[in-house]
């Protein structure tokens, strides 16, 4: 074995240095620094693996589900479950790793998919929104996909996507054209020049392609997993009914060019999907806690090889290549009650034996990226953290350039909080009262050494602003509660809700109504009089007989001779 190592790392090599000559001569020279990450040694690794040195990106707290880097490898994106992308640059960073730019290109929806175009000019963004975004390199909006109509019945009648999506990639050599998958059992294609401005809102008006993947009953199936081949001329699709099913470009998409059934378990979702460099191989992850290897060429005869029990608990969980197609690197997630699961595997591709394992504890290892330019691998965690494995002697740029780069003495201060000069700070501190000075004296945990005149000056002037700053959001808190409707009972005919103010219309000024009438009953009934007199109800029918009411004369009773009144005859 030995010898056949020996022998391959003769006459391949990852890393492809821009003097051969000088770099074979030296590398013949110069030994491998000992691993960090693992307890064995390698002094002559024929791979050349970049995994001596690592350098942390803090996204947040929860899982990191999408990473990108642009083919310079200047630039990564990271994104995840905390809806946020963040863009980091390491010819602009230093050994603090801070993101220059984040935002939130989907409101309250995960990142499920990142990934810089060949140019590196653009970032595809995918959640799980039914549509994808299309961003600049610095994080600025360009376009969007049209999102289709979801109560067709047909989801491919339908301009775009109707359900969330589950991806996205661009395709490897034509810059205006990428590709989605979504849980509404499409694969579409976009091209990015069709995009429409209206009002300021820009968008790709309909989609370019349709693929539609089908079950062995015909039946419509969710894609899980796509990708291109790196030529650009085949399309692979991992689906929900554990099938592969590869579309040739060249030719209509209406049938696979290539169809294997049962490739997973049904009812398995497929992760990851990865195509060789050379366009004949392809390897899969799926939730079966397995690692596939299929050859193309034939997809009958089954998987070339396969590893179990590398357990899976997110959906993005992947696998790649390396930049010269020996070795294969999958993400393990760690499995409930044996937290050592969680790692990082790099497995050789002819024979699958373990070449090297980064073990990461508690972690789950989500996304795997080895890029071939830098030759550096990316991997992200469910912590909320990314790596970036180099080796110094055989990586170049990308994370070389920022880790071992001290921070200036202005960035430190930007990160404290404050960015004055310390020239204009000692001035400023004969401006704040004794107050804030004793506030800063007892703050020694937050700010450090304070006997520095200096360093007090500076506690000073931000204990001062903090402290201003807190009155402010008092007072603008004080202003809206002022604004605000009151909860309780009507302040200046102000009510709180939509429902208090039905009752103050309708009911309570009814029932005022009532016992104003109530207090004064004939003028309660006096004002209905001219109603009555214009439209009576009861004598309507003499209003054209008998316009002028003729009422009945008072009849005097018949009085006796002496002037009393008669008696009335007693009743029968």
């Amino acid at each position: 074995l030995e010898a056949e190592l020996t022998k391959e790392s003769e006459t391949e090599s990852i890393v492809k240095k821009s003097d051969s000559s000088d770099a074979d001569s030296d590398a013949d020279e110069r030994e491998i620094p000992d691993s960090k990450d693992s307890k064995e040694s390698a002094p002559d690794d024929p791979y050349f693996i970049p995994m001596t040195d690592v350098l942390l990106l803090k996204h947040g707290p929860k899982p990191l589900t999408a990473v990108a880097v642009d083919p310079s490898g200047s630039r990564v994106a990271t994104g995840g479950f905390e809806f946020e992308v963040k863009l980091w640059d390491f010819s602009g960073m230093d050994k603090s790793c801070r993101a220059f730019k984040c935002f939130q290109p989907f409101e309250d929806n995960q990142i499920k998919d990142l990934e810089f175009s060949p140019s590196g000019e653009s970032l595809l963004i995918v959640s799980a929104s039914p549509q994808a975004k299309i961003m600049t390199r610095d994080g600025e909006f360009l376009c969007e996909t049209i999102r289709g109509y979801q109560y067709i019945t047909d989801p491919a009648s339908a301009k775009g996507h109707t359900h969330s999506l589950n991806g996205g990639t661009w395709h490897p050599i034509d810059g205006r054209k990428f590709l989605t998958w979504s849980q509404d059992t499409t694969v579409r294609t976009w091209i990015i020049d069709d995009a429409e401005t209206i009002v300021n809102d820009t968008r790709i008006p309909k989609y370019h392609e349709i693929l539609r993947p089908k079950t062995a009953q015909g039946r419509k199936v969710i894609p899980t997993a796509c990708a291109y081949s790196r030529d650009g001329f085949l399309v692979g699709a991992g689906c929900q009914d554990g099938s592969l099913q590869v579309w040739d470009t060249r030719k209509p998409l209406v049938n696979t060019a290539h169809l294997l059934r049962g490739a997973h378990p049904p009812g398995t979702d497929t992760t990851s999907l990865c195509w060789s460099w050379d366009a004949r191989s392809m390897a899969t992850r799926a939730t079966d806690d397995t690692l596939r290897l299929w050859d193309i060429r034939n997809l009958r005869n089954g998987p070339v090889h396969t590893v179990r029990d590398l357990p899976v608990l997110f959906d993005q969980t992947s696998v790649c290549f390396s930049p010269n197609d020996t070795l294969l690197v999958a993400g393990v997630s760690a499995a409930k009650g044996d937290p050592s699961s969680g790692q990082v595997i790099v497995y050789r591709r002819d024979t699958f034996e373990v070449t090297t394992l980064i073990p990461v504890g508690f972690f789950s290892a989500i996304r795997v990226l080895w890029h071939p330019r830098i030759n550096q691998i990316v991997a992200t965690f469910s912590s909320g953290v990314a790596t970036v494995h180099f080796d110094p002697t055989h990586s170049r740029n990308g994370a070389l350039m920022c880790a071992y780069r001290q921070a200036s003495d202005a960035s430190r201060r930007r990160r404290q909080g404050h960015g004055s000069s310390e020239a204009f700070i000692k001035p400023v501190l004969l401006t704040f009262d004794e107050e804030s000075v004793r506030i800063a004296r007892k703050m020694r945990k937050r700010f450090g050494n304070l006997e520095d005149e200096t360093q007090l000056a500076v506690a000073a002037v931000i204990t001062a602003s903090e402290r201003d700053q807190v009155a402010a959001n008092e007072a603008a808190n004080k202003a809206a509660r002022k604004r605000a409707p009151p909860a309780g009972e009507d302040v200046g005919q102000r009510v709180g809700s939509l429902h208090r103010y039905m009752v103050q219309q309708i009911v309570l000024k009814k029932n005022e109504a009532d016992e104003r009438a109530e207090r004064d009953i004939r003028g309660a009934i006096l004002r209905h009089a001219d109603a009555a007199k214009e439209k009576p109800f009861w004598t309507k029918a003499y209003l054209k007989t008998q316009p002028n009411p003729i009422f009945q004369k008072e009849k005097q009773e018949d009085e006796g001779p002496s002037g009393s009144k008669k008696p009335r005859p007693p009743p029968v």
